[in-house]
């Protein structure tokens, strides 16, 4: 979906039940800069089907804005065609932590025969492993013709998490620095974390964003909104370091 003069939006792609988790694309006169990759193979061939028919003559790159796979497990694809992949520095898994993913998706199947026939292996069709092969820097600008991205470290979910900011469209693409509808995932963070990541959400409400595409949930649009959903995520964020653990423990 357009959102704006150079930016589109991807929504729903399919991660676990009942997440799913978004990504998007940023056109520029040369250059087209998909953010995140999905899940696997799968989400990564519609990703880029929708940035290749917006400019078809551009040039490709992709940002990873966090380590986890529901962001980069389509990376593989990229990287099969030639199309660099970038990230901060760390944004880089094992081959155990990927077989291990995969292993604990397959465990959510609620049917027996299903679970044991390894029917999760179909999520996975083609995908393999491939961390980022470039390193972004610290508020590194990206041109990509006539448009400008500023890449933001926005960490706290994760120590990597960063976010881009479209300032001409007024469109942030936070990963999962905001989420809406959902709990957020706190589950692997400490109280140091939070409070980092609480920092995180206050960097990004300065830049005054008119669209924020989140990591997972539905994109915020205006003021009130992204007032609203930036206030969700810290009143959690506040719980969660007064409480001394994640609200879903």
């Amino acid at each position: 979906m357009k959102i704006s003069q150079h930016c589109y939006l991807i929504s729903g792609l399919s991660v676990e039940p009942p997440w799913t988790v978004n990504a998007g694309f940023i056109v520029g006169r040369h250059t087209t800069l998909i953010v995140d990759t999905g899940s696997n193979y799968l989400s990564a061939q519609t990703i880029y089907g929708y940035a290749l028919c917006a400019k078809p003559g551009n040039k490709l790159i992709v940002v990873n804005t966090e380590p986890h796979f529901d962001h980069i497990g389509g990376n593989s694809f990229f990287i099969s065609k030639n199309i660099d992949v970038y990230a901060y520095p760390g944004v880089k898994r094992s081959l155990e932590e990927f077989q291990q993913n995969k292993e604990e998706l397959n465990n959510t199947i609620p049917n027996e025969v299903r679970r044991n026939k390894q029917e999760a292996d179909v999520f996975y069709y083609n995908t393999e492993l491939a961390n980022p092969n470039r390193e972004l820097l610290p508020d590194q600008n990206i041109d990509l013709g006539d448009v400008n991205v500023t890449v933001l470290s926005t960490p706290g979910h994760t120590p990597q998490n960063i976010s881009l900011f479209v300032s001409s469209d007024g469109v942030l693409y936070c990963g999962d620095c905001i989420v809406t509808g959902y709990i957020p995932n706190l589950e692997a963070g400490s109280v140091a974390d939070w409070k980092i990541w609480l920092k995180s959400v206050d960097i990004l409400k300065k830049l005054n964003p008119e669209i924020i595409v989140p990591g997972h949930g539905y994109s915020i649009n205006g003021t009130a909104q992204i007032e609203e959903e930036a206030g969700n995520m810290k009143n959690i964020l506040n719980w969660a370091i007064d409480n001394k653990k994640a609200p879903t423990q």
